[in-house]
């Protein structure tokens, strides 16, 4: 075998585990690639989707503030359809009321003087099927009260106090779900609104009919009610998402290129470069051959010249080059296998990084639908007082009420705020201890004050063991009694009503310890070691009575370290109960004689 194939064969064992092992992260890579693609389409796609949600809690919203108006809860049906009139907006939209016969009373579309046809024969089975279900209905695309329009309409029953029982319409132009849609980009990405049977709603893409059905491909997914990635035979994709609101489905439609472009790059180059590595490599291969051949051809001539003298085999080729040949190969072949393996622990740390940054995203959007739900929540009671405000005749002892509603509400949401300040504050390193020798009697005092009227409300029974002895520790005042509160708090909002709620102070040497103990919930066993972790909860209840945005107990072990502190959690499971125990180190009884005169607070344990 000839030299030139040796050197052939050397290059070939060289670059074969290379382009071996460099498959497998190249095809997770590209995949990886690809993933990420459908991802930001999926989040597209659910973010218009909330948006087009949206529209339909303002048109519920607005049906059930007219549904609470004083004019249809004493008769005065004239009176409601002027209102109903005023609150439908633009043309195209309309409000209807029906009697529980099916009968139409109100239509903003007709003369306010005018006769009203009989409806009972025809809406007979739409209102009794909304008086039986007691919740609004969405309706699918149907056809407007005015020419060539189409509409979409909410159903919703009014049960009044007097037994008196309405539905009530309210229908809009279709036209008005394009405010929920992006604009089109020159991607060529575009979104559109089907129905629960498939017609389009919406589309900000061009040629688009409203009224016309999906591609068959998306209509045979909504169908079958499957979301996700749909190829579509002209050529894109199409990620489809349901709502949850209406049940209707937003497609996301992009070019395929949008996907598989970046992979098909990823692949075009790495094969072009493998092919221009083992190119290279072919011409080094003839160059090096040659030299080879010439070195040795010199080296034959050099021994057939030494016949007439002493006879002298070289231990080794004689040739320099070759020596370097051998070397050189071996050393390339060492600097790829450490370029593989390099390459190998980038990619690692990169999908770690990946992972990492996911998990974080994935923690972000919990927490901001959750902060979204909070600071929702006391919205709807607030609107509804505002309204109430606004109505005419309102009684005081109705605005009483009401003010009473907004102010509760009002509360709720600057305790969410303050909270997160707090641990904002904690978190960045932002918040200055006054520290000074204080009394954990007084502390507790102060946190037991501020917490009692949660007590009472519940009837929960609260006992206090603190023997003889003072305790005394070097901190801030206002943090430590917000710390006790936070556990009060969570303590009593988490037991049920008539629960015993303790706190028991003891000293250990140089440690004071602080225990709050309760009888209530507990605390699952799969959430007990990151129970003090930012936005850590426990499962939710469906009336999210016991919500929170999963600060208190963080915000807690924050404060307590930063008193060079510690503190712990115990539960044995759920319904058996919770104990939190803070430790703190005591302060100099000295320092804290000379303390003793300034109070913490006035409060006294009872």
């Amino acid at each position: 075998m000839k030299i030139r194939s040796f050197l052939a064969m050397m290059i070939v064992a060289a670059l074969a585990p290379v382009i071996l092992f460099s498959t497998v992260p190249l095809s997770r890579l590209i995949q990886a690639e690809r993933d990420a693609a459908v991802l930001s389409m999926k989040l597209a796609a659910r973010a218009t989707s909330i948006a087009v949600d949206s529209q339909w809690h303002q048109a519920i919203g607005l049906i059930r503030g007219l549904s609470s108006s004083n004019k249809l809860e004493s008769g005065q049906l004239a009176q409601f359809g002027i209102k109903a009139r005023t609150m439908a907006g633009s043309e195209g939209a309309y409000i209807e009321l029906f009697d529980d016969s099916g009968q139409l009373l109100v239509d903003t579309t007709l003369a306010p003087d005018g006769p009203l046809p009989d409806t009972r024969a025809r809406q007979r089975a739409r209102v009794d099927r909304m008086l039986s279900s007691s919740a609004y209905a969405i309706s699918d695309l149907q056809p407007g009260k005015l020419p060539d329009s189409y509409v979409v309409q909410v159903d919703y029953p009014v049960f009044l106090d007097n037994g008196v029982r309405y539905v009530l319409g309210y229908g809009f132009d279709v036209d008005d779900l394009m405010r929920a849609l992006p604009a089109p980009d020159a991607d060529g990405t575009n979104f559109a609104v089907y129905d629960r049977n498939g017609r389009l709603l919406a589309s900000n893409g061009k040629h688009a009919a409203v009224g016309s059905f999906a591609p068959a491909p998306l209509l045979v997914a909504i169908r079958l009610r499957e979301s996700g990635l749909v190829s579509t035979p002209d050529g894109r994709y199409a990620m489809l998402t349901a709502s949850t609101v209406s049940g209707w489905w937003v497609a996301m439609s992009s070019p395929r290129a949008t996907i598989d472009g970046t992979a098909r790059r990823t692949v075009i180059y790495s094969v072009s470069g493998l092919i221009i590595a083992l190119l290279l490599a072919g011409a080094a291969a003839l160059l090096f051959s040659a030299r080879v051949t010439k070195a040795i051809a010199r080296t034959g001539e050099a021994a057939r010249s030494m016949v007439a003298g002493p006879a002298r085999l070289p231990l080794y080729s004689g040739i320099t080059e070759v020596d370097r040949l051998d070397q050189n190969v071996y050393l390339g072949a060492h600097l790829l296998a450490s370029a593989s393996a390099e390459r190998e622990r980038l990619l690692s740390e990169a999908q770690q990084a990946r992972e990492i940054a996911e998990g974080q995203n994935r923690s972000k959007d919990e927490f901001l639908a959750m902060l979204g739900h909070e600071l929702r929540n006391p919205m709807a009671p607030i609107s509804t007082a505002a309204h109430l405000l606004r109505m005419p005749n309102i009684s005081p002892e109705q605005m009483r009420q009401a003010g009473d509603i907004i102010s509760r509400q009002v509360d709720h949401m600057n305790h969410l705020v303050n909270d997160l300040l707090d641990v904002s504050r904690v978190t960045r390193g932002l918040i200055t201890l006054e520290k000074k020798p204080v009394s954990l009697r007084a502390i507790l005092a102060a946190a037991v004050e501020q917490t009692m009227g949660s007590m009472h409300k519940s009837g929960h029974r609260f006992e206090t063991v603190c023997g003889e002895e003072e305790y005394w520790v070097r901190g801030d005042a206002t943090r430590l009694i917000q710390v006790l509160t936070n556990l009060l708090v969570n303590a009593a909002k988490y037991s049920p009503p008539q629960s015993s709620i303790r706190v028991t102070l003891a000293r250990d040497g140089e440690r004071i310890s602080i225990e709050v103990s309760d009888d209530g919930n507990g605390i699952e066993p799969e959430l007990l070691p990151r129970i003090f972790e930012l936005f850590s909860q426990g499962r939710r209840t469906p009336d999210r009575a016991t919500g929170g945005l999963g600060l208190g107990l963080a915000l807690v072990r924050k404060l307590v370290e930063l008193h060079g502190g510690s503190v712990i959690a115990y539960s044995e499971g759920v319904g058996k109960g919770s104990r939190f125990t803070i430790e703190l180190p005591a302060a100099d009884m000295r320092a804290a004689d000379l303390a003793a005169d300034t109070p913490v607070a006035t409060a006294a344990i009872g």
